[in-house]
Order: structure tokens, then C-alpha cells, then sequence
């Protein structure tokens, strides 16, 4: 929640989590970088336009990113996700727009983040019916707090089909 003063009034922002329109999935992606960086970890999480919860990973690799850098890897990863369990209409939400933006231009910067978003953009271009947009960091704190635990599991770890009684739990807590 933010809190702006406007001529001595608080003005409350929520912002929410939103549902997917049908057909399409949403995959919320988020990083989390641990020990100065020598560690990053991303975090997926996939649900439907009726709040089920589809499917979620996360992973991490004793590598140097940059924050911008994990950003793009886990998204490369999400698309790589997409590809194995054979899904479309896909919208992937990541709360870095630089990652967003750069995706959805033809520029390309000539670097490792080049490398990796142009493996992003290889990938996206065999599906149309996949999309990237920029969702506020407040929505996207599931796939943070996956991200986060993604150093409790020695190998890349999916999560499957929740239990309907679970969805208000990971759901509330997007909002």
C-alpha cells in the first residue's frame, strides 16, 4: 500500500492482484538475489482466469547477476517452463520494466542482459499467444516469496495443483 499526501490529505493506493482474461494463463516471475549477489533465485507462479492455482517453480544457481540480469533469467526460465508442460495463451508478469520494455522493442542491448532477454525473445517469437507485461512489484509477491525460498531446496523445485481450500491463503496474500 502507498501513501501520498496531497494538500495535507493520505490518499490509500491497493493494488491487486488481477486474474488473467480466458483463455490465457498468468505467470507471475520474481527474483531474489542472496549472499552480495553470488546467488540469485527466481520464483514462478501459474494460475488460470479462475484463480487456480496452476502450477509453480523455483530454483536458484551460485552465479553474479545483476538484479536486471536474475530478472531476465527468470523469465527465460518461465518461458522455458511454458515450453516442457506444452502451455499457451500465456501472460508472463514481471515487476522489472526494464526487462518488460526491452522484450517488447527491437532493441537489444549487447550484453549479457542482451543474451539472455534475445534467448527471451527466440523463445517468445514460436508462440504468439505469449505475452510480457510489467505488473507493480505489490502484486507480484507470491512469486517474490517463492523466489525467496528457493534457497530451501537443493534442486529446482515445482509446486503442483493447490488445494482449493489453500487458494484464499496464496491468493489473499498477492493482493
Amino acid at each position: 500500500m502507498q501513501h501520498h499526501k496531497n494538500q495535507g490529505q493520505i490518499v490509500h493506493h491497493t493494488v491487486l492482484w488481477a486474474k488473467p482474461p480466458p483463455p490465457f494463463l498468468k505467470c507471475n516471475v520474481d527474483c531474489a538475489l542472496f549472499n552480495n549477489n553470488s546467488v540469485a533465485g527466481y520464483g514462478l507462479c501459474f494460475c488460470n482466469s479462475t484463480v487456480h492455482f496452476i502450477d509453480g517453480m523455483s530454483n536458484f544457481s551460485h552465479c553474479s547477476l545483476m538484479p536486471v540480469e536474475a530478472e531476465a533469467w527468470g523469465l527465460l526460465e518461465a518461458i522455458k517452463f511454458v515450453f516442457a508442460k506444452d502451455m499457451s495463451s500465456v501472460i508472463f508478469k514481471s515487476d522489472c520494466k526494464v526487462i518488460v520494455d526491452i522484450v517488447n522493442s527491437s532493441h537489444m542491448p549487447q550484453n549479457e542482459l542482451g543474451d539472455i532477454l534475445s534467448n527471451c525473445k527466440d523463445l517468445l517469437s514460436i508462440h504468439t499467444s505469449f505475452i510480457v507485461n510489467h505488473v507493480r512489484r505489490q502484486a507480484n509477491e507470491v512469486a517474490h516469496s517463492i523466489a525467496r525460498a528457493s534457497l530451501s531446496n537443493p534442486s529446482p523445485h515445482v509446486f503442483y495443483d493447490v488445494p482449493s481450500h489453500l487458494y484464499s491463503l496464496i491468493f489473499n496474500e498477492m493482493a
